[in-house]
C-alpha cells in the first residue's frame, strides 16, 4: 500500500510540470562497507530531476545496489547543486534521502560531491562519490559512480 501511496503522491507532484522542464541521469560504480574496503558491490543509480535553475535540481531517484550479496531498489528525494567554479567542469554537491526496498527493507540517505564535465548545452559527463548510511542496520558505505546527465 505504501508503494501505491509513494507512486500517486511522484505522479501528483509532476502533473503542473511542462513536458520539456526535466533532466535525467544514469550513473554506474561501487559502493563498499566502509569496514571492508575490499569487497565491492554494485550500484547502479538514475535521477528525474525538475530543474530549479540551471544549477539546481530537486528530483527522485530509482536504482539498483546489491551489498553484501542483497539486492535492494533505493526510492530517494534527491537535490543536486551545480557549484559556480569553472565553465566546462563544475564541481557538484548531491543528496538523497529515501527507502531502501529489499530482503531488510530500511530508511538510508547519501551524500556526495563530483565532478559535472559539460559535452555542450544539453549533457555532460559525471564522476561523484560520497558516503551512503542504512538507517536499520547501522552501516556506512563509500561509493563511486560514473555516468551521463541529459537536460531536456
Amino acid at each position: 500500500m505504501k508503494h501505491f501511496i509513494f507512486a500517486i503522491l511522484l505522479a501528483l507532484a509532476f502533473v503542473a510540470v511542462p513536458a520539456n522542464a526535466f533532466t535525467m541521469d544514469a550513473q554506474g560504480g561501487f559502493c563498499n562497507r566502509v569496514s571492508h574496503m575490499g569487497y565491492f558491490n554494485m550500484s547502479f543509480y538514475g535521477h528525474l530531476w525538475y530543474p530549479i535553475d540551471q544549477m539546481v535540481f530537486a528530483g527522485v531517484g530509482v536504482g539498483y545496489e546489491e551489498l553484501d550479496n542483497v539486492g535492494y531498489v533505493p526510492l530517494s528525494g534527491s537535490l543536486w547543486v551545480r557549484l559556480p567554479i569553472g565553465r566546462t567542469v563544475l564541481p557538484i554537491a548531491t543528496g538523497d534521502f529515501g527507502y531502501m526496498l529489499g530482503k531488510d527493507n530500511q530508511m538510508f540517505w547519501r551524500a556526495g560531491a563530483g565532478l559535472d564535465i559539460k559535452n555542450g548545452d544539453r549533457s555532460s559527463i559525471i564522476f561523484s562519490g560520497g558516503y551512503q548510511f542504512l538507517n536499520r542496520s547501522g552501516d556506512g558505505y563509500l561509493y563511486l559512480q560514473a555516468g551521463i546527465l541529459i537536460e531536456m
